[in-house]
């Protein structure tokens, strides 16, 4: 195999990857954050568990100017670890 052929393949190759890679990208969803109540209704438990869960490091929430918030991948995450 020449270089030159070698070369061509490669690019043929790299190409189809970063179509795909960008592809993925566009089709994948971007993690969103829910509010207490929304994370409560989503994994069916009252607002006082999940305050739990939180306050016990084991569904950690992120504060935002004085809102909880809870990122939907880790309760995913939850959902699935508790089930």
């Amino acid at each position: 195999m020449s270089p030159d052929s070698l070369m061509k393949m490669l690019k043929t190759l790299l190409k189809e990857e970063f179509k795909q890679l960008i592809e993925n990208l566009k089709t994948s969803q971007p993690d969103e954050y829910l509010t207490r109540n929304e994370a409560a209704e989503f994994l069916k438990i009252s607002k006082t568990t999940l305050w739990n869960l939180d306050k016990t490091q084991v569904l950690p929430a992120t504060r935002l100017n004085g809102k909880v918030l809870y990122l939907k991948s880790s309760l995913l995450d939850f959902s699935k670890r508790s089930a």
